[in-house]
């Protein structure tokens, strides 16, 4: 079916790999709709975009290093994305319908995003574990749009323009809570993650450290395991190891800008000679946070 697409009042979004995973689709859409945003089409796009390059094309050309490219490949490789179109039902002439959705979704940064907004209220996770996208402009709209619809609107599936489904909202709950179902909710965060990692390895280096050491490792567990992942918890699990232990770095680091520690790829080569690995929302979210700040 061909369909016109009014670009001033219908904007581009995604819902996001990690939105996905930690079952946050359908909360970010009540809160679209209650901006006066109505999903009109809407794809699930099951590996990544043939064209992503495309679509971060002035990003990596102009702004980005290596790293950030592989992280993006990252995360669309975690798991699927649902791209939408969303019209404007309540347009205002004062407050362009891009820059309306802008505002209610919340700066990319935790750190930045205000109370009120989707990401500070939903616990984005860092600037790439950000929950969702959305266009800037009516230009970029329609732009992104072709590229996760594989270039265009000529003679698509369903009730909507050429590369999406569309038609009765309701198919589109039905399909989040379908995603849902699939999987259960991810519900650790940065905190938790970093947690766990650090338990893990004190677990694995439980049969080397002394007696003082142990009653040291169990005054860090002392209260919430996210203790753990507190400023200095690191360092002080570290110290519980001998010199020059090779899980030591793994301990100290903080997997954040200013102490990144080992890369997750070097962590995992680590983990696996003694019969464990991350897992991949654990990778996923030290990799992220290693390049961006994290939520604590």
């Amino acid at each position: 079916m061909s369909e016109a697409v009014d670009w001033e009042r219908t904007v581009f979004m995604l819902l996001a790999p990690d939105a996905l995973a930690r079952h946050l689709g359908g909360q970010i859409v009540d809160r679209v709709v209650a901006q006066g945003f109505q999903p009109v089409a809407w794809r699930v796009l099951w590996h990544r975009p043939a064209n992503l390059d495309a679509f971060h094309e002035r990003n990596i050309t102009q702004v980005w290093k290596a790293y950030l490219y592989r992280l993006v490949d990252q995360l669309f490789d975690f798991g699927p994305t649902v791209a939408l179109l969303v019209r404007d039902v309540r347009p205002d002439p004062r407050h362009p319908s891009h820059a309306r959705l802008r505002l209610a979704k919340g700066a990319s940064d935790p750190a930045d995003a205000s109370p009120g907004t989707i990401r500070a209220d939903l616990g984005s996770i860092n600037v790439m574990l950000a929950l969702m996208h959305s266009s800037d402009t009516p230009a970029d709209s329609q732009r992104e749009s072709a590229v996760f619809t594989d270039g265009g609107f000529d003679g698509g599936a369903g009730d909507g323009p050429g590369g999406y489904d569309g038609g009765d909202p309701a198919d589109l709950r039905t399909l989040l809570d379908l995603l849902s179902r699939s999987a259960p909710a991810e519900r650790r965060g940065y905190p938790q993650v970093l947690a766990g990692l650090r338990a893990r390895v004190l677990a694995l280096a439980w049969s080397e450290l002394s007696d003082s050491a142990r009653r040291s490792a169990a005054d860090l567990l002392a209260g919430d395991l996210s203790g753990l992942a507190a400023a200095g918890a690191g360092e002080k699990a570290a110290g519980l190891l001998a010199g020059g232990h090779p899980l030591a770095p793994i301990l100290a680091a903080e997997f954040t800008p200013d102490r990144p520690g080992p890369d997750p790829a070097r962590v995992q080569d680590l983990l696996a000679v003694h019969g464990t690995r991350l897992d991949p929302w654990e990778r996923l979210v030290l990799a992220t946070s290693r390049r961006f700040a994290p939520r604590r």
